[in-house]
Protein backbone atom coordinates (compact mmCIF):
# COMPACT_ATOMS: atom_id res chain seq x y z
CA UNK A 1 0.00 0.00 0.00
CA UNK A 2 1.21 2.85 -1.09
CA UNK A 3 0.19 6.76 -1.64
CA UNK A 4 2.41 9.69 -3.54
CA UNK A 5 1.96 12.98 -2.05
CA UNK A 6 0.44 15.56 -3.83
CA UNK A 7 1.68 18.62 -5.52
CA UNK A 8 0.34 21.93 -4.50
CA UNK A 9 -1.06 23.85 -7.52
CA UNK A 10 -0.01 27.44 -8.12
CA UNK A 11 -3.78 27.97 -7.92
CA UNK A 12 -4.16 26.43 -4.35
CA UNK A 13 -1.84 27.43 -1.18
CA UNK A 14 -2.34 24.04 0.42
CA UNK A 15 -2.68 20.53 -1.28
CA UNK A 16 -5.75 18.53 -1.24
CA UNK A 17 -7.38 15.26 -2.89
CA UNK A 18 -10.66 14.56 -3.56
CA UNK A 19 -11.76 10.88 -2.83
CA UNK A 20 -15.30 9.23 -4.13
CA UNK A 21 -16.32 6.22 -1.70
CA UNK A 22 -19.01 4.00 -3.16
CA UNK A 23 -20.74 2.04 -0.74
CA UNK A 24 -23.58 -1.16 -1.06
CA UNK A 25 -26.11 -1.83 1.27
CA UNK A 26 -27.02 -4.88 2.99
CA UNK A 27 -29.34 -4.30 4.81
CA UNK A 28 -32.12 -1.85 5.09
CA UNK A 29 -31.24 1.62 5.38
CA UNK A 30 -33.09 4.33 6.75
CA UNK A 31 -31.53 7.87 6.58
CA UNK A 32 -32.87 11.73 6.78
CA UNK A 33 -33.39 13.61 3.74
CA UNK A 34 -30.07 15.85 4.17
CA UNK A 35 -27.43 12.84 5.09
CA UNK A 36 -24.83 15.35 6.03
CA UNK A 37 -24.63 14.88 10.01
CA UNK A 38 -25.68 11.26 10.38
CA UNK A 39 -22.01 10.64 7.62
CA UNK A 40 -20.34 12.68 9.75
CA UNK A 41 -21.27 12.00 13.21
CA UNK A 42 -21.55 7.95 12.56
CA UNK A 43 -18.15 8.50 10.68
CA UNK A 44 -16.32 10.53 13.86
CA UNK A 45 -17.43 7.91 16.27
CA UNK A 46 -16.34 4.83 14.28
CA UNK A 47 -12.70 6.84 13.30
CA UNK A 48 -12.41 7.72 17.17
CA UNK A 49 -12.97 4.30 18.46
CA UNK A 50 -10.08 3.15 15.63
CA UNK A 51 -7.38 5.58 16.73
CA UNK A 52 -8.09 6.55 20.53
CA UNK A 53 -5.79 5.37 23.17
CA UNK A 54 -8.14 6.54 25.74
CA UNK A 55 -11.60 5.85 25.14
CA UNK A 56 -13.93 7.77 26.61
CA UNK A 57 -11.40 9.90 27.83
CA UNK A 58 -11.25 14.06 27.40
CA UNK A 59 -9.83 15.47 24.01
CA UNK A 60 -8.86 18.64 25.63
CA UNK A 61 -7.04 17.02 28.47
CA UNK A 62 -5.60 14.23 27.29
CA UNK A 63 -1.80 14.04 27.68
CA UNK A 64 -1.63 12.62 24.04
CA UNK A 65 -3.35 15.24 22.01
CA UNK A 66 -0.59 16.51 20.04
CA UNK A 67 0.30 13.05 19.19
CA UNK A 68 -4.04 12.04 18.12
CA UNK A 69 -4.72 11.22 14.65
CA UNK A 70 -8.35 12.11 15.75
CA UNK A 71 -7.71 15.44 17.65
CA UNK A 72 -5.71 16.63 14.21
CA UNK A 73 -8.47 15.84 12.12
CA UNK A 74 -11.49 16.13 14.01
CA UNK A 75 -10.60 18.93 16.52
CA UNK A 76 -7.89 20.55 15.47
CA UNK A 77 -6.16 23.41 16.75
CA UNK A 78 -3.98 26.13 15.58
CA UNK A 79 -0.06 25.68 16.00
CA UNK A 80 1.01 28.56 18.43
CA UNK A 81 3.16 29.86 15.15
CA UNK A 82 0.19 30.31 13.73
CA UNK A 83 -1.31 34.22 13.04
CA UNK A 84 -3.45 35.14 15.75
CA UNK A 85 -4.00 31.59 17.13
CA UNK A 86 -5.22 33.03 20.29
CA UNK A 87 -8.59 33.49 18.51
CA UNK A 88 -9.55 30.44 17.46
CA UNK A 89 -10.83 27.63 20.05
CA UNK A 90 -10.66 25.00 16.84
CA UNK A 91 -9.13 25.20 13.54
CA UNK A 92 -10.91 24.49 10.35
CA UNK A 93 -10.99 21.10 10.29
CA UNK A 94 -8.78 19.02 7.12
CA UNK A 95 -11.27 17.49 5.52
CA UNK A 96 -14.65 18.09 3.62
CA UNK A 97 -17.04 15.20 4.03
CA UNK A 98 -19.72 15.72 1.14
CA UNK A 99 -22.62 13.68 1.66
CA UNK A 100 -24.77 11.93 -1.29
CA UNK A 101 -27.32 14.48 -2.63
CA UNK A 102 -30.32 12.53 -2.65
CA UNK A 103 -33.11 13.12 -1.21
CA UNK A 104 -34.10 9.62 -0.88
CA UNK A 105 -34.44 8.16 2.27
CA UNK A 106 -34.88 4.18 2.34
CA UNK A 107 -32.04 1.85 0.67
CA UNK A 108 -32.47 -1.40 0.20
CA UNK A 109 -29.77 -4.41 0.12
CA UNK A 110 -27.88 -4.13 -3.75
CA UNK A 111 -28.69 -0.28 -3.61
CA UNK A 112 -25.15 2.31 -3.73
CA UNK A 113 -24.59 5.70 -2.49
CA UNK A 114 -21.85 7.75 -3.31
CA UNK A 115 -20.26 10.88 -1.32
CA UNK A 116 -17.01 12.56 -1.56
CA UNK A 117 -14.66 12.89 1.60
CA UNK A 118 -11.81 16.00 0.64
CA UNK A 119 -8.73 15.70 2.74
CA UNK A 120 -6.30 18.56 2.89
CA UNK A 121 -2.75 18.68 3.89
CA UNK A 122 -1.28 16.22 6.24
CA UNK A 123 -4.86 14.75 6.21
CA UNK A 124 -4.13 13.06 2.94
CA UNK A 125 -1.69 10.97 4.41
CA UNK A 126 -4.05 9.45 6.52
CA UNK A 127 -6.54 8.08 3.74
CA UNK A 128 -6.20 4.61 5.04
CA UNK A 129 -7.50 4.98 8.49
CA UNK A 130 -10.60 7.18 6.53
CA UNK A 131 -10.94 3.90 4.81
CA UNK A 132 -10.72 1.51 7.55
CA UNK A 133 -13.60 3.78 9.81
CA UNK A 134 -15.57 3.33 6.56
CA UNK A 135 -15.54 -0.11 6.56
CA UNK A 136 -16.26 -0.69 10.35
CA UNK A 137 -18.60 1.68 10.09
CA UNK A 138 -20.04 -0.63 7.08
CA UNK A 139 -20.55 -3.29 9.83
CA UNK A 140 -22.10 -1.43 12.71
CA UNK A 141 -24.51 -0.06 10.52
CA UNK A 142 -25.87 3.44 9.86
CA UNK A 143 -29.19 5.56 10.33
CA UNK A 144 -32.34 4.70 11.83
CA UNK A 145 -32.24 0.94 11.42
CA UNK A 146 -28.78 0.62 11.66
CA UNK A 147 -28.52 -0.57 7.81
CA UNK A 148 -25.32 -2.57 7.38
CA UNK A 149 -22.99 -1.92 4.13
CA UNK A 150 -19.91 -2.71 2.33
CA UNK A 151 -16.76 -0.19 0.98
CA UNK A 152 -17.14 -1.41 -2.25
CA UNK A 153 -14.80 0.84 -3.61
CA UNK A 154 -12.93 4.71 -3.51
CA UNK A 155 -11.65 6.66 -6.77
CA UNK A 156 -9.31 9.51 -6.52
CA UNK A 157 -11.75 12.47 -8.21
CA UNK A 158 -9.37 15.46 -10.32
CA UNK A 159 -11.71 17.35 -12.38
CA UNK A 160 -13.25 15.16 -14.95
CA UNK A 161 -10.87 12.25 -14.63
CA UNK A 162 -11.52 9.63 -11.83
CA UNK A 163 -8.75 6.74 -10.85
CA UNK A 164 -9.95 3.48 -9.27
CA UNK A 165 -7.44 3.22 -6.08
CA UNK A 166 -9.10 1.02 -3.38
CA UNK A 167 -11.28 -2.54 -4.10
CA UNK A 168 -13.07 -3.53 -1.08
CA UNK A 169 -13.39 -7.08 -2.55
CA UNK A 170 -9.35 -6.98 -2.21
CA UNK A 171 -9.01 -4.89 0.44
CA UNK A 172 -5.85 -3.79 -1.64
CA UNK A 173 -5.20 0.42 -1.41
CA UNK A 174 -3.41 1.27 -4.74
CA UNK A 175 -1.01 3.49 -5.27
CA UNK A 176 -1.78 7.28 -7.56
CA UNK A 177 0.30 9.77 -9.35
CA UNK A 178 0.76 12.79 -7.72
CA UNK A 179 -1.12 15.68 -9.04
CA UNK A 180 -0.48 17.99 -11.69
CA UNK A 181 -0.45 21.88 -11.18
CA UNK A 182 -3.03 22.99 -13.82
CA UNK A 183 -2.10 25.08 -16.70
CA UNK A 184 -3.60 28.40 -17.11
CA UNK A 185 -7.31 28.68 -18.27
CA UNK A 186 -7.27 31.52 -20.50
CA UNK A 187 -10.80 31.25 -21.67
CA UNK A 188 -12.36 31.81 -18.18
CA UNK A 189 -10.14 34.87 -18.43
CA UNK A 190 -12.99 37.00 -20.11
CA UNK A 191 -15.95 35.07 -17.88
CA UNK A 192 -18.74 37.94 -17.25
CA UNK A 193 -21.77 35.87 -16.28
CA UNK A 194 -21.42 33.14 -13.64
CA UNK A 195 -24.53 31.01 -12.17
CA UNK A 196 -23.30 29.44 -8.24
CA UNK A 197 -25.28 26.36 -7.70
CA UNK A 198 -25.27 25.98 -4.00
CA UNK A 199 -25.91 21.96 -3.68
CA UNK A 200 -26.13 21.92 0.06
CA UNK A 201 -26.96 24.81 2.64
CA UNK A 202 -24.75 27.51 3.09
CA UNK A 203 -24.11 29.51 6.14
CA UNK A 204 -22.14 32.47 6.10
CA UNK A 205 -22.27 35.05 8.95
CA UNK A 206 -21.83 39.09 8.33
CA UNK A 207 -22.02 41.51 11.54
CA UNK A 208 -22.70 38.51 13.88
CA UNK A 209 -25.86 37.28 11.98
CA UNK A 210 -26.92 34.60 9.32
CA UNK A 211 -26.40 36.31 5.67
CA UNK A 212 -30.09 35.62 4.30
CA UNK A 213 -29.42 37.97 1.37
CA UNK A 214 -26.56 36.92 -0.46
CA UNK A 215 -24.10 38.99 -2.32
CA UNK A 216 -21.16 38.49 -4.23
CA UNK A 217 -18.92 40.63 -2.05
CA UNK A 218 -20.13 38.87 1.29
CA UNK A 219 -19.27 35.45 -0.17
CA UNK A 220 -16.12 36.10 -1.73
CA UNK A 221 -15.34 37.47 1.25
CA UNK A 222 -15.83 34.50 3.58
CA UNK A 223 -14.44 31.88 0.87
CA UNK A 224 -10.96 34.23 0.99
CA UNK A 225 -11.23 33.74 5.33
CA UNK A 226 -11.33 29.78 4.81
CA UNK A 227 -9.12 29.59 2.12
CA UNK A 228 -5.98 31.88 4.09
CA UNK A 229 -6.86 29.82 7.17
CA UNK A 230 -6.46 26.50 5.52
CA UNK A 231 -3.10 27.89 3.60
CA UNK A 232 -1.77 28.74 6.66
CA UNK A 233 -2.23 26.07 8.99
CA UNK A 234 -2.14 23.31 6.14
CA UNK A 235 -0.41 24.47 2.88
CA UNK A 236 2.55 27.06 2.20
CA UNK A 237 1.17 30.77 3.43
CA UNK A 238 3.86 32.29 1.24
CA UNK A 239 1.70 31.16 -1.76
CA UNK A 240 -1.37 33.09 -0.01
CA UNK A 241 -2.24 36.58 -2.38
CA UNK A 242 -3.56 39.55 -1.21
CA UNK A 243 -6.94 39.33 -1.24
CA UNK A 244 -7.72 42.88 -0.26
CA UNK A 245 -7.77 44.28 -4.13
CA UNK A 246 -9.91 41.79 -5.26
CA UNK A 247 -12.60 42.28 -2.52
CA UNK A 248 -12.37 46.19 -3.49
CA UNK A 249 -13.59 44.41 -6.88
CA UNK A 250 -16.10 42.02 -6.08
CA UNK A 251 -17.86 45.23 -5.10
CA UNK A 252 -18.55 45.83 -8.80
CA UNK A 253 -20.40 42.30 -9.43
CA UNK A 254 -24.08 42.68 -10.02
CA UNK A 255 -26.88 40.20 -9.35
CA UNK A 256 -28.77 39.47 -12.26
CA UNK A 257 -30.99 36.47 -11.34
CA UNK A 258 -31.70 35.28 -7.24
CA UNK A 259 -33.50 31.81 -6.66
CA UNK A 260 -31.49 31.41 -3.47
CA UNK A 261 -33.80 29.51 -0.64
CA UNK A 262 -33.68 29.10 2.70
CA UNK A 263 -33.63 25.22 3.88
CA UNK A 264 -33.43 24.63 7.50
CA UNK A 265 -32.13 21.12 8.91
CA UNK A 266 -31.04 19.70 12.36
CA UNK A 267 -28.89 17.47 13.62
CA UNK A 268 -28.88 15.96 17.10
CA UNK A 269 -25.45 16.82 19.23
CA UNK A 270 -24.33 13.68 21.37
CA UNK A 271 -21.43 15.80 23.16
CA UNK A 272 -23.47 19.05 23.59
CA UNK A 273 -27.00 17.24 24.24
CA UNK A 274 -29.16 19.40 22.30
CA UNK A 275 -31.01 19.63 18.72
CA UNK A 276 -28.85 22.02 16.68
CA UNK A 277 -30.06 24.22 13.71
CA UNK A 278 -27.73 24.38 10.45
CA UNK A 279 -30.22 25.81 7.86
CA UNK A 280 -28.63 27.89 5.36
CA UNK A 281 -28.97 29.32 1.58
CA UNK A 282 -29.65 26.86 -1.27
CA UNK A 283 -30.85 27.27 -4.87
CA UNK A 284 -29.28 28.95 -7.69
CA UNK A 285 -28.07 32.81 -8.31
CA UNK A 286 -26.77 34.68 -11.20
CA UNK A 287 -24.06 37.06 -11.23
CA UNK A 288 -22.71 39.94 -13.67
CA UNK A 289 -19.29 41.06 -13.62
CA UNK A 290 -15.29 40.44 -14.39
CA UNK A 291 -15.12 37.53 -12.75
CA UNK A 292 -11.02 36.67 -14.45
CA UNK A 293 -9.28 37.43 -10.95
CA UNK A 294 -11.80 35.26 -9.21
CA UNK A 295 -11.76 32.37 -10.91
CA UNK A 296 -9.05 30.58 -9.25
CA UNK A 297 -10.84 30.96 -6.39
CA UNK A 298 -14.03 30.35 -6.97
CA UNK A 299 -13.12 26.78 -8.22
CA UNK A 300 -10.83 26.02 -5.50
CA UNK A 301 -14.18 26.76 -3.07
CA UNK A 302 -16.05 24.14 -5.18
CA UNK A 303 -13.41 21.69 -3.73
CA UNK A 304 -13.50 22.79 -0.26
CA UNK A 305 -16.79 24.15 -0.24
CA UNK A 306 -17.30 27.27 1.60
CA UNK A 307 -19.03 29.05 4.98
CA UNK A 308 -20.08 27.30 7.88
CA UNK A 309 -20.22 23.02 8.93
CA UNK A 310 -18.16 22.22 5.80
CA UNK A 311 -17.39 18.92 7.92
CA UNK A 312 -20.97 17.97 7.37
CA UNK A 313 -20.99 18.96 3.49
CA UNK A 314 -22.47 22.16 3.95
CA UNK A 315 -21.41 25.06 1.33
CA UNK A 316 -21.21 23.07 -1.37
CA UNK A 317 -21.36 24.78 -4.42
CA UNK A 318 -20.59 24.64 -8.52
CA UNK A 319 -20.39 27.25 -10.81
CA UNK A 320 -21.21 27.69 -14.65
Amino acid sequence: MYMSQPAESPLAPFPFERFRFTIKVAGLMVLPPYKGAVFRGAFGNAFRRIVCAVPGGDCGSCILRSKCLYASVFEPRPPASCPDAAKFDQAPAPYVLNPPLTNRQAFHPGDTLEFDLVLIGPAIEALPYFIYAFTELGKRGLGRERGRFHLARVDLVRKEDSLPIYDGRTQMLSRYPPAVPPGPQMEEACVTALTFHFLTPLRLQAKGKLVTELTFPIFFERLAQRIVLLGTLYGSPAALPDFSSLHVLARDITITRNELFWYDWARYSARQKEVMRFGGLRGKISFSGNFGPFLPWLRLGEQVNAGQSTTFGLGRYDIR
